[in-house]
Parts: structure tokens; sequence; C-alpha cells
């Protein structure tokens, strides 16, 4: 396999051309006066584009959390109807064995159950 000799000139280009982009010479402030346009539009669109995110990130977290207490609602919701019409139906009951006169009411203790006793065997 024979080898390929690059002239002295072309192989010390090669290197000031390497140090150039790693020492990042290649940007200077000429590059800016020349593109500043350019330059500017790039900058622009980056910061829209970075704030247009925020906005969704932002507005994606708002609408979790909107679901999220939109659910806790409808559970109370449902919790606070069903005690409603159970009282409804209380004092729907109550107002109709007032009206026949029968002396019933509502009981204020749950009822209990009596211990068994080997008397009762």
């Amino acid at each position: 396999m024979k080898k390929i000799r690059l002239p002295h000139a072309d192989s010390r280009r090669i290197a000031d051309t390497v140090d150039v982009i790693t020492h990042g010479k290649f940007i200077t402030s000429g590059l800016f006066k020349r593109y500043f346009f350019a330059v500017l539009l790039i900058v622009v669109l980056v910061m829209m584009s970075i704030s247009v995110r925020f906005d969704c990130v932002t507005g994606m977290e708002t609408i979790a959390s909107l679901r999220t207490r939109l659910e806790v609602v409808r559970t109370e919701l449902q919790r606070e109807r069903s005690t409603y019409m159970s009282s409804t139906r209380e004092s729907a009951m109550q107002h109709r064995i007032d009206s026949l006169g029968l002396g019933l009411g509502i009981q204020e203790r749950p009822p209990y159950k009596l211990p068994e006793t080997d008397e009762r065997r």
C-alpha cells in the first residue's frame, strides 16, 4: 500500500484550520458584523421557540392540575348528592308518618346487638 504524502504547506494549512476550529477562533466580531441580520434573526427565532415551548409546558401542567381538581369536585358532588337524596327520603317519610299520626320517629342511635348469655340458650 502506498502512503500519500502531503506537501509541507498543505499539512500546515490543515493544522492551522484544525487549530482555528478547536480554539473557537472562527467566531469573530467580524463574522457578527458581516451577518448581523442573519444572526439576529436566528437569535429571535430561537428565543421565540423557547417561549412557545415554555407556554405549552405550563399550559399542559395547568390542564393536568385542573383535571385533577375536576375529578375531586365530581366525587364531592356525588357524595353531596347522595347525602341530599338520603335526607330528602327521610324527611318525606317523616312527613308522611306525622300526617298519618303513627307516632314513629327517626332513631337517634344506631341499633345495637345484645350480648348472648348462657341463660338465653
